[in-house]
């Protein structure tokens, strides 16, 4: 599981569907990660700082957290 922090923008244009353009920490890093390791593009995005929670819950569920 590809774990990250980022940043929800605002938006001022109407767009369908629940997205949103999220500013990272290491833009570069994030991408060669996803390519290196073969994640798919798609995301889900939690608001908050979840990432200590969610490396517990891979480690229960026998999942390899990456974390950029």
């Amino acid at each position: 599981m590809l774990i990250t922090k980022g940043e929800a923008l605002e938006e001022a244009g109407e767009f369908r569907g629940s997205w949103v353009w999220v500013r990272v920490p290491d833009l570069e890093k994030l991408y060669r990660t996803l390519v290196e390791e073969g994640f798919v593009h798609h995301a889900s995005m939690i608001h908050g700082d979840y990432v200590e929670p969610i490396k517990d819950a891979c480690k229960l569920l026998g999942i390899r957290p990456v974390i950029v």
